[in-house]
């Protein structure tokens, strides 16, 4: 019993590896998530864990979005990707913002099936990833795209992960209970992410429109050269 434990664990090592060096060839990057959960263990990816001394959620943010941030302008290359999956248990997510990969990440399922409605000739024709709690959608957009909070209307929905940020996918899943499987015909292997010159062309913006209209009028969230 106890070498076929070993054998299972080891071919479905081998599995992740294959699958992140798959979607690395497809433009992708991978990142190794803590066994169980959808933490990045960055001990896999050779960086010093800092925030697990003092359990900071502040110092785990800034030490997420800083790797994540680097990753988007200097992706790594096959190598790299295959070290980091080798060797141990994890699990597995998306960098994104490499090469413009957007995530709309809805936690709501009634909001997303209300807008995948409105959309449905585009969101049929994206990879679409399906968490324990709700919807990842993949797209891309030209401009650089920071990673926010997602509001359809006035509601809030979930988030935006872009630039600084990552999402889990298929096949991982969680101690807790629970698995991330992409619908069938919309994993990024079988379709490309659709293009988009803006979220806010489908309805979907960082804030609701009256933050909108607020920032708008006293000229925040841009800045001029000097």
């Amino acid at each position: 019993m106890s070498n076929d434990r070993t054998h299972a664990e080891h071919s479905a090592l081998t599995e992740m590896a294959g699958l992140a060096i798959r979607l690395h060839r497809l433009g992708y990057v991978c990142v190794p998530l803590r066994a169980g959960g959808k933490h990045l263990d960055l001990a896999a990816m050779g960086v010093q864990p800092v925030h697990l001394q003092s359990r900071s959620k502040r110092l785990k943010e800034l030490a997420f979005t800083s790797v994540l941030f680097q990753l988007a302008l200097n992706p790594p290359g096959e190598s790299t990707i295959a070290a980091w999956f080798s060797g141990r248990q994890v699990n597995i997510g998306l960098a994104c913002g490499v090469n413009g990969l957007v995530t709309i990440d809805f936690d709501k399922p009634n909001l997303y099936a209300a807008w995948r409605r409105q959309y449905e000739a585009m969101v049929g024709a994206t990879p679409v990833c399906k968490s324990p709690s709700g919807y990842h959608v993949l797209v891309r957009q030209g401009l650089p795209l920071v990673s926010s909070s997602l509001h359809l209307g006035f509601r809030r929905a979930g988030h935006i992960k872009a630039l600084g940020g990552y999402v889990a996918c298929a096949p991982t899943s969680l101690a807790r209970g629970g698995a991330y499987r992409w619908l069938p015909g919309q994993s990024p292997i079988d379709v490309e992410p659709q293009r988009v010159e803006s979220l806010g062309d489908m309805g979907l913006y960082p804030v609701s429109p009256l933050k909108r209209a607020y920032d708008g009028m006293l000229g925040r969230g841009s800045f001029e050269d000097h």
